[in-house]
């Protein structure tokens, strides 16, 4: 039988912390919404709401390696519509030494199998279009690109370019 190197589990309680940490990382702001640090009140709120992802219209994974248990970063799903079947994907690999090994793409598939169970037909992202690993890491993985938005966030001084894609799950 041929076992993933990686698996997903719901964020939970007990991970409060190490998610406080990836997400005031100011490395990682440089490639995500977020802007300013959350406080562990922030986080526990976060988590106590995915607990119903209808109400909450996201759900949050964390990626663990299946030879430890180790949790090496996050995939989640956001602004979920139901009606229209689709969502955002977003992803972090947020220990470096675990980057660029095929990680990203086990959990996108698994992420993909986790959204076709929710029913959703369609997964979008939006990627800064400097990021050239994540715009090939979802490239890699037939997600299509359907535009771009020039110049749409203003970070570290400069206007950044966002690549717009999308794919459409199979049943």
């Amino acid at each position: 039988m041929n076992k993933s190197s990686v698996y997903l589990r719901y964020i939970e309680v007990k991970d409060a912390e190490l998610v406080l940490e990836w997400e005031n990382n100011e490395e990682n702001w440089a490639v995500s919404q977020n802007d300013s640090p959350y406080s562990i009140y922030d986080i526990l709120v976060l988590i106590g709401e995915l607990q119903n992802v209808s109400k909450a219209k996201q759900a949050r994974w964390m990626i663990c390696l299946s030879e430890n248990d180790k949790a090496i970063g996050n995939v989640d799903l956001t602004e979920i519509d139901f009606n229209k079947m689709e969502a955002t994907i977003g992803i972090l690999i947020a220990c470096k030494e675990y980057r660029r090994k095929g990680f990203a793409s086990k959990a996108i598939k698994l992420i993909e199998s986790k959204a076709v169970a929710l029913n959703l037909k369609k997964l979008h992202c939006s990627v800064h279009k400097d990021n050239i690993g994540s715009c090939n890491l979802f490239i890699k993985n037939k997600f299509m690109k359907i535009g771009e938005k020039l110049e749409l966030e203003f970070k570290g001084g400069a206007y950044i370019d966002i690549l717009l894609l999308e794919k459409w799950l199979k049943k």
